[in-house]
């Protein structure tokens, strides 16, 4: 919602990366102006504003891939994020850590997972930090009642204990 400067930036990010496996799905949550994308072959599915569980459920509604990242309109992900997921899913894991830094708002923290074994501090909860296999999540949906820990809720959901993990 509203969040044209951060998505220009991180769509100019992900636009050299794209490879033919790769699905990017924008969901423009009802901001003031409909989002177009500053690259071609972006397209924003635009919908009235619900609050990110209805946008991150439209999307995946929408998604067609085997596998499902969740990326904030204010998140970046590294140049090499295409790159280095494709490489990491060969493993056949049933979802994927990712490593992690927040910048401003007087938050700055550092997540770098160095092995499988690793593990995310307790307090992180959040989806833009995994990838799922789209059969792990299953009819599992985010609960668009609630405003905040809305991505707690459905990690629990999903049942991460035991599965395959890289």
């Amino acid at each position: 919602y509203n969040a044209e400067p951060f998505l220009d930036e991180l769509v100019r990010r992900l636009f050299p990366q794209l490879t033919k496996e790769v699905e990017v799905i924008i969901v423009d949550d009802g901001s003031n102006f409909p989002y177009i994308a500053p690259v071609k072959g972006f397209k924003a599915i635009r919908k009235p504003n619900g609050g990110v569980s209805s946008a991150r459920n439209l999307g995946l509604s929408k998604a067609k891939g085997e596998w499902v990242a969740f990326i904030d309109a204010d998140d970046l992900v590294a140049e090499d994020y295409v790159e280095t997921v494709l490489k990491t899913l060969e493993d056949d894991p049933d979802f994927v850590y990712l490593s992690w830094k927040t910048f401003g708002r007087g938050w700055d923290y550092e997540v770098i997972l160095k092995s499988v074994e690793d593990k995310f501090p307790e307090f992180n909860l959040c989806v833009w930090n995994r990838i799922y296999r789209r059969s792990m999540i299953g009819e599992v949906r985010f609960n668009e009642k609630k405003a905040i820990a809305e991505d707690a809720q459905f990690i629990r959901e999903v049942h991460e204990e035991g599965r395959k993990k890289d």
